[in-house]
């Protein structure tokens, strides 16, 4: 009898950070979305943008580095709770822009993706000064 061991909402979200990473440092014209598509589910819903692949587009545009760093994973089933910091680069200047970065995050464990995510910045006045924009 064969036992389907169900990946934790972490490591779901482990395979999603490692690719966010290859898909950010891409240089422009070669990103390929395929590896964070993998990652999500065909319907995930990016609460704060009308959608997460042109969410992912223009941030790629904006940044060569996007790292969520030291996460720390608190897990219930399919919700999860990020507590990290959040490196990013702008590809432009190479200024750099570190903070604390808070996700909810829901996941599909029978599929292995992720369904929704609601980030929550802690400086969205100093993230706009990194990218030239007024608050």
């Amino acid at each position: 009898m064969s036992t389907n061991v169900l990946p934790t909402a972490a490591d779901i979200l482990n395979r999603f950070y490692e690719a966010e990473r290859i898909y950010m440092s891409a240089p422009l014209t070669e990103g390929d979305f395929s590896g964070m598509a993998a990652t999500l589910a065909s319907d995930v819903k990016l609460i704060h943008s009308p959608g997460f692949r042109k969410w992912a587009e223009e941030m790629s545009r904006y940044f060569d580095i996007v790292d969520v760093q030291n996460p720390q994973v608190l897990e219930n089933g399919d919700l999860v709770v990020v507590v990290s910091n959040l490196k990013l680069r702008v590809r432009e200047s190479q200024q750099e822009w570190e903070n604390p970065f808070t996700q909810v995050i829901k996941v599909d464990r029978q599929k292995g993706v992720i369904t929704e995510i609601r980030p929550f910045y802690w400086d969205l006045k100093g993230l706009n000064a990194v990218l030239r924009r007024t608050a």
